[in-house]
């Protein structure tokens, strides 16, 4: 009898100094305001080291402004096998007043397509909100999924929601490193929450979406949650059926 196959997928949201940013101007990123610089310093090469060694091919999200301001990472980034996908420019609210959502996402689109020599297929809003319009947008630059929202367990189609041709790869909120350690929690506490979360979601055989920053205040790359998330991912391999995809693989797999 043939197991079946349960997907897992790795995503990185690689938020570093465009958080402070709109907030601040770059000469006052230092104290608290610099937690952002440790991605690019530290965090980055920390969090997807560890992937690498696993054989993971991550899912990474990128603000325009990120790529923009770090072009020859993001594409050795994508060199190496990780998908990048899009993040809004620079940590914009969607749905906020006065914002030109078409434009924005039109200049993301176009500085990833030049920067990786690839156009993104997906994207998740920096802070999980989209207006009405936004799927039409999207499915408008040819993406084939979104994954901001938190509404399934599994991938689903949006054609019915505007998003032509476009599937969601939902995540969960407490699969999220930056809900857990932004909460002062031990590595030890996020680690035993995560894996009763995902053996029993192994259990229901739903897709499980990891979403992890390179941050080190509430993100995954300091040395002690690298570690953790280590044993985390020698341990989730081990299980029956796990199969780890992109986000843009779940996609292909829903849509064909």
């Amino acid at each position: 009898m043939t197991q079946p196959i349960i997907p897992v997928v790795v995503t990185v949201n690689l938020q570093g100094k465009t958080v402070e940013l709109t907030q601040l101007p770059e000469d006052a990123l230092f104290g608290r305001a610099s937690y952002g610089k440790y991605a690019y310093a530290v965090g980055c090469e920390r969090l997807f080291g560890l992937l690498d060694r696993h054989g993971i091919r991550s899912t990474v999200f990128v603000p325009g402004a990120e790529a923009e301001a770090n072009p020859a990472y993001i594409a050795a980034l994508a060199g190496r096998g990780h998908e990048i996908a899009a993040h809004g420019w620079a940590m914009e609210e969607m749905d906020a007043a006065g914002i030109d959502e078409r434009a924005l996402l039109e200049r993301t689109h176009a500085a990833l397509s030049r920067i990786v020599g690839r156009a993104p297929r997906g994207f998740r809003a920096p802070h999980g909100r989209l207006t009405e319009r936004t799927l039409g947008h999207l499915a408008d630059l040819g993406y084939r999924y979104d994954s901001s929202f938190q509404d399934d367990d599994h991938a689903y189609r949006l054609d019915a929601d505007g998003g032509r041709g476009m599937v969601e790869v939902p995540h969960a909120e407490i699969l999220i490193d930056a809900i857990l350690y932004g909460q002062r929690q031990t590595h030890d506490r996020v680690m035993k929450m995560w894996r009763e979360e995902i053996e029993a979601m192994h259990r229901e055989r739903c897709l499980i979406t990891l979403t992890l920053h390179p941050r080190s205040d509430y993100g995954s790359a300091r040395a002690s949650r690298v570690a953790a998330l280590d044993g985390l991912l020698t341990w989730l391999r081990g299980l029956d059926g796990v199969v780890f995809l992109t986000c843009e693989d779940v996609a292909g797999q829903t849509l064909s």
